[in-house]
């Protein structure tokens, strides 16, 4: 109570204004809880779904009318998605963001993509198709999929912005692209250095998604955004909240990057008791040293936190 008293004369002495719970937090070096409320009534909603040891997050806005898509899960999993497609009331993808070919990310992109779903964009990070290894048959199959949905293919390239306007209020949806860095020729035989990296805003409320990338990749993005370039953008890297790298493994969600990022809470994606040990302790220990308050998959299932553009609620 003695810091808490200090604190809030503190705050006073500094600009006569009490500080907000988050400087309280802060001060204390505790990770903020989201609020509890009716997820589904809030106009923009984020689905971290429960798809196992793999990545499938589902962003749906009321006003824009917007719905998003990034990654799938391992193939199986289209039944997941299509039951939260309709608890947020949807029936039509605007984008679905394929991060990278590995199938536990894509592999049930082609039961959607039969369904009878509205898929209207697909983004793919560049690649290039000769030098993709064992994974070449898995996204040849992708890319099959995609002709026959009637969807239109979008590079993702840094920098790369698409604003969605509401119609009854001045809220919008901001989809920005971070990565991968580069062209096809900075493509090597890990392939999950060639995730991409998106970040969708709604309000002052953010979430950035960078699918299976490592350390390398990671370091990419900041000096892209340190760059003449990245700086022209005006893209940032901070976020409210970061989905964890690959799943929660130590290869990914440096403290490097999460200096950067900034992240109030953190989602990790894994499965219970998986083969990996995901997530790895050295990957939260970097999420709580950042102050941000980690939720899992393995513990929770599919995870929901809706947003007016402000408060968040669970």
């Amino acid at each position: 109570m003695i810091g808490l008293s200090a604190l809030f004369t503190f705050g006073q002495k500094i600009d006569e204004k009490l500080p907000s719970w988050e400087d309280v937090y802060e001060f204390f070096g505790m990770a903020e809880e989201i609020e509890k409320g009716e997820v589904y009534d809030q106009p923009f909603t984020m689905s971290f779904l429960d798809v196992g040891q793999g990545s499938a997050t589902l962003i749906h806005c009321k006003d824009p009318d917007f719905t998003m898509l990034v990654d799938t899960g391992e193939q199986g999993n289209d039944g997941v998605i299509q039951d939260e497609l309709k608890r947020v009331g949807s029936k039509r993808l605007d984008y679905v963001v394929l991060t990278h070919p590995h199938s536990d990310h894509v592999g049930s992109f082609p039961e959607l993509a039969k369904s009878n779903l509205s898929i209207k964009n697909v983004m793919l990070p560049l690649l290039d198709l000769d030098r993709l290894g064992e994974d070449t048959a898995l996204y040849r199959v992708i890319l099959g999929s995609i002709r026959s949905s009637g969807a239109k293919i979008v590079t993702a390239k840094p920098g790369k912005r698409l604003v969605f306007d509401a119609k009854r209020s001045n809220k919008k949806v901001t989809v920005e692209v971070l990565g991968p860095i580069g062209d096809k020729d900075r493509q090597t035989d890990n392939l999950n250095n060639r995730s991409i990296f998106i970040k969708i805003s709604y309000g002052d409320v953010s979430v950035l998604l960078t699918g299976d990338g490592e350390y390398a990749e990671e370091m990419d993005v900041i000096e892209w955004l340190n760059s003449e370039e990245g700086k022209a953008s005006g893209v940032t890297g901070q976020a409210t909240i970061l989905v964890a790298g690959h799943h929660g493994s130590y290869s990914s969600s440096s403290r490097r990057f999460l200096a950067v990022v900034k992240p109030r809470y953190g989602i990790i994606s894994c499965a219970k008791d998986n083969d990996f040990g995901h997530p790895h302790d050295s990957v939260l220990e970097n999420f709580k040293d950042v102050n941000a308050r980690t939720y899992r998959t393995d513990e929770l299932g599919t995870i929901v936190i809706g947003t007016d553009g402000k408060t968040l609620v669970n």
